[in-house]
């Protein structure tokens, strides 16, 4: 009798542990995943940057019949409910379009805020100038000064976004990061966006200085 009892219990042994290295096998890739998601935002601006230079470079070059595919408006943290992303070495956890953390900084909710607020702005402001820029160059008799205008905010609105991520890692380094961070970025003004809802070719964003 004990030896036919013997084989069960280790069958019943085996698959016990089958099951726990299954789920440690899960849990595992779980974490790997996780650490895949941090996106680099730094990587990223550079390529939205690139990539709308090498259209508008394209289309001069064609003589404004460049058959090119439009750069695809992008957003950076806006319109997702939880990522991280990495900008100049820090990682910010942005959930529902907010600046929730920034790992490895000890940050007030004041200082969150006003994170948010300019890298969210900024963020809406080039997303906004791609996609009415796309809009107008696809029109018949297309405003090219318009275009233009809309280029300019896009580009102005990606590298200020890039000074003041750049401002918040060299603050970052101060004793008081916090204070340091939100007096740095209370200096810094931006336009506000002017309806960006709407789809009227003449309803372009504020300019940025």
């Amino acid at each position: 009798m004990k030896n036919k009892i013997l084989p069960f219990l280790g069958f019943i042994l085996f698959i016990c542990f089958s099951c726990n290295s299954t789920k440690n096998l899960r849990a595992s890739h779980a974490i790997g995943k996780t650490a895949v998601q941090i996106r680099d935002g730094n990587q990223l601006i550079d390529s939205l940057l690139a990539d709308r230079f090498s259209y508008n470079k394209a289309l001069i070059e064609d003589g404004f019949n460049s058959k090119k595919q439009l750069p695809k408006p992008t957003a950076i943290i806006n319109n997702t409910p939880l990522k991280t992303i990495s900008f100049n070495g820090l990682n910010y956890l942005v959930k529902d379009d907010k600046v929730v953390d920034i790992k490895g900084l000890k940050l007030s909710a004041s200082a969150l805020s006003i994170i948010t607020e300019k890298l969210s702005n900024l963020d809406q402001i080039q997303y906004n100038c791609c996609e009415k820029a796309n809009l107008e160059y696809q029109q018949k008799n297309r405003d090219m000064n318009a275009i233009k205008t809309l280029d300019r905010q896009y580009f102005a609105a990606l590298n200020t976004l890039k000074n003041i991520i750049s401002s918040i890692a060299i603050e970052a380094r101060k004793r008081n990061a916090s204070v340091s961070i939100e007096m740095s970025l209370a200096k810094i003004k931006l336009p506000d966006i002017i309806n960006p809802d709407m789809k009227t070719k003449r309803n372009y964003v504020a300019k940025i200085e």
